[in-house]
């Protein structure tokens, strides 16, 4: 008699769970053997444990090293393995984090009710700051601090917005006499230029998204 699709498969036929963290193959730094070195085994824990810590001390101390030798460990010239290895796990434990606090932000904590010293139920609490600065952080063009300021410079497209604002500028003051209209396009262009420098310093001191920065 077969099995039901609803039996559960035998345990033999049960794949073995797999680890938070697959850690990727690299060639170990090659080290003078001592039991208390950082030999291959060391090394292979020592990312494992930095991927589900994010924390080099904490990773050190789970195998018991210190955070200076690790560092001259990954400085080798001969280490080219081992610190991509290093930035693997880092960045495996980064988006953990990550996926971790947009998960607090959609579904909130929860939060124990107490009456009487007694916990009778619980409510989920919503932070919506965290959910703000996860909306500013992942789509700045449309959610960044440059909406609040009421400016465009920090905008990914500023240079564009501004070309097209000193067009439209010019083109509603079509009736002023050239003479004067001559002075304005000469000033509304000293302004764009001076507003393409501040968004470029801006750029080079805080990144892309420059004006995302309060």
């Amino acid at each position: 008699m077969s099995d039901s699709p609803t039996d559960p498969p035998p345990e033999s036929q049960i794949p073995d769970e797999p680890d938070d963290f697959d850690a990727p193959e690299f060639e170990p730094v090659p080290t003078r053997p001592r039991f208390d070195g950082w030999t291959p085994e060391r090394q292979a824990d020592f990312i494992q444990a930095l991927a589900e810590s994010a924390c080099v001390a904490d990773a050190c101390r789970a195998v018991g090293m210190s955070e200076r030798s690790a560092y001259a460990l990954r400085a080798r010239a001969d280490a080219v393995s081992f610190r991509d290895a290093w930035d693997t796990a880092l960045d495996y434990s980064l988006r953990r984090l990550s996926d971790a606090v947009l998960s607090r932000a959609i579904n909130g904590v929860a939060v124990p009710v107490f009456f009487r010293g007694e916990q009778v139920g619980e409510k989920r609490f919503y932070d919506e700051r965290l959910a703000m600065f996860l909306l500013r952080r992942r789509d700045p063009a449309r959610y960044g601090n440059w909406r609040d300021r009421a400016e465009w410079h920090g905008h990914p497209e500023a240079q564009a917005i501004a070309l097209v604002r000193s067009k439209v500028a010019v083109r509603e003051e079509g009736e002023v006499p050239p003479a004067e209209l001559s002075k304005r396009l000469g000033r509304r262009l000293r302004e764009l230029v001076q507003s393409l420098r501040r968004a470029a310093r801006l750029e080079r001191e805080g990144g892309p998204f420059a004006g995302d920065v309060p």
